[in-house]
């Protein structure tokens, strides 16, 4: 019974270890853009970043970024970073000029943990036109672990119930 429980993880971690690891294997660090307003924040969009590409906590890309309901795709200068250890505080800073995927819209933002709030400013790509000016708040950070982690405990989890059901 012993020896086949331990085959059965041991296949099970074997297998593992042979799965492909996607692009995002690491822990994704989110963080949702809010801009204030008198009746309460109001969101506008989310930064995601994939901790296993950041060095000593510097960010100078990203995974996702939304704004607007737009996503990002050009950058003329994108910055963040967070605390490697204090990772439930999300990012201390953020500055950012970018432009939408279709080009429709430039974007320009900055907040600071000290300095809190930052700033946003939406402009038109193509003339340059100020649309819109507000304050830059950030909302809690999640984090999302690996997800080869998640399938090890999944599998542990499985074990321990077949296990279980066998006594």
């Amino acid at each position: 019974m012993i020896k086949k429980s331990i085959f059965i993880l041991m296949l099970a971690l074997f297998s593992f270890s042979l799965m492909p690891q996607s692009a995002q294997a690491g822990p994704i660090l989110t963080q949702e853009l809010l801009i204030e307003d008198p009746t309460g924040p109001i969101p506008i969009g989310w930064l995601s970043i994939d901790l296993d590409d950041i060095v000593a906590g510097e960010v100078m890309q990203w995974n996702t970024f939304t704004l607007f309901g737009f996503d990002i795709g050009t950058s003329f200068g994108f910055f963040a970073d967070y605390d490697p250890s204090n990772l439930a505080a999300g990012f201390t800073f953020l500055s950012f000029d970018v432009n939408d995927v279709t080009d429709t819209f430039a974007f320009q933002g900055f907040w600071d943990i000290d300095f809190a709030p930052g700033f946003i400013d939406v402009f038109t790509a193509d003339d340059g036109d100020l649309l819109i000016s507000e304050s830059l708040v950030l909302g809690p950070a999640s984090l999302v672990s690996e997800p080869a982690t998640a399938f090890l405990f999944l599998m542990a989890a499985g074990g321990l119930l077949l296990r279980r059901r066998r006594s």
